[in-house]
């Protein structure tokens, strides 16, 4: 049997919403977009939602609008995609890293006040990884406390609820990415959502190349658009956000599949499994990715692909361990335990709400078999 490592939610009425957008005058951003925006926005009751072109774009962007540039410091966690701590990079700013909890992969919140009481901190980037949140509560009040922005990297998290709050609601900007193999997907695609309005006007240009009207603002007139500043090519097309709409029309539907896959591989790996659920009052996962910890990765994964089972591994290096990173910043292994303690061992295997029953059982006696467990 082949089991892939991901199949996404694609259907007949998504590939309709596409159809519909190719067979209209208007391919670009357009009112397909703003539809999302505003499911969005309400899905996650935050006042604004704008599309992108990615979650790396997203959050480019919210740099920008925060006004973090060249001098500034910008706390990033260890173990993330290297996208997250890059956009500090290209603002001109220096990414500080702060290790994760080895049983979950959140930041470690300790270390971080460690780090605010030692050093000027502009803003902080959680990730809220596999589909977990960060306790947005407790970052928040260090936030008030250190004077730093919280931009929310949600790129794992689209579903997720901790204490009661979802990914935007105390932060400046929340990040979120629709790539190909995220619980909701357009190929590529992302979304910023934040509350502050006086933000809305500017962001929206600066997603289109600073342009002071769009192309759906000038269709069918003749008018002359300006440019206040520039910006960049980060707009999402009308079909991507027709392919979007019914996915977030259904996300808790697959959230609930999602949600029984990761149970029935908790049960069978029992402590191997990764990562630790976070289980409190008001609090849930998006389930995103899950996997297990195991001290031999290489050889069991290699085995695994071998018997036709995908897998993959989220993240095979802390970002700092990077070679741009280490080079550039002498960053060296050891100094991010909680961080390597997960790259060295994980093992991310196939969850996606079409995951057959037959499917997982083959998943599960295979790895049981491969690595003794």
């Amino acid at each position: 049997m082949k089991v892939p490592f991901f199949r996404h939610s694609i259907g007949e009425e998504e590939i309709r919403a596409v159809i519909d957008v190719l067979r209209s005058p208007f391919l670009t951003t357009g009112d397909k977009n703003e539809e999302l925006e505003h499911l969005l926005s309400d899905y996650l009751g935050v006042r604004h939602a704008l599309t992108t072109s990615s979650c790396t774009s997203a959050l480019h962007l919210a740099l920008i609008a925060l006004g973090i540039g060249r001098g500034d410091r910008v706390v990033v966690p260890a173990l993330t995609f290297m996208a997250t701590a890059n956009v500090v990079i290209h603002v001109g700013a220096r990414p500080v890293f702060v290790d994760v909890d080895p049983a979950t992969g959140l930041m470690n919140l300790n270390q971080l006040e460690d780090i605010l009481r030692r050093q000027s901190i502009k803003a902080a980037i959680p990730v809220h990884i596999y589909g977990q949140m960060v306790d947005m509560g407790a970052l928040s009040g260090m936030s008030e406390r250190y004077g730093f922005h919280i931009i929310e990297d949600a790129a794992h998290s689209l579903e997720a609820v901790r204490r009661g709050i979802k990914p935007g609601q105390l932060s400046r900007f929340a990040c979120f990415s629709f790539y190909a193999t995220k619980n909701i997907t357009s190929g590529e695609g992302g979304a910023l959502v934040f509350n502050d309005s006086s933000h809305y006007e500017r962001l929206k240009r600066m997603r289109l190349h600073g342009m002071s009207l769009s192309a759906r603002e000038r269709h069918g007139k003749f008018v002359k658009y300006d440019m206040p500043e520039p910006g960049w090519k980060y707009n999402m097309t009308n079909f991507q956000a027709a392919m979007l709409i019914p996915q977030l029309k259904r996300i808790e539907e697959l959230h609930r599949r999602r949600s029984a896959i990761v149970n029935r591989y908790k049960q069978a790996f029992g402590p191997f499994s990764f990562p630790r659920i976070i289980e409190e009052d008001g609090t849930r996962s998006a389930y995103h990715l899950t996997g297990i910890l195991l001290e031999d990765r290489e050889k069991i994964a290699r085995e695994l692909t071998r018997r036709g089972i995908g897998v993959s591994a989220h993240y095979p290096t802390p970002v700092p361990l990077l070679r741009w990173y280490r080079e550039t910043f002498g960053y060296e292994k050891g100094m991010f335990p909680g961080a390597e303690y997960i790259a060295d061992r994980i093992i991310t295997l196939p969850l996606y709400p079409s995951l057959t029953q037959e499917e997982q059982d083959y998943v599960i006696r295979t790895v049981q078999e491969v690595a003794g467990i």
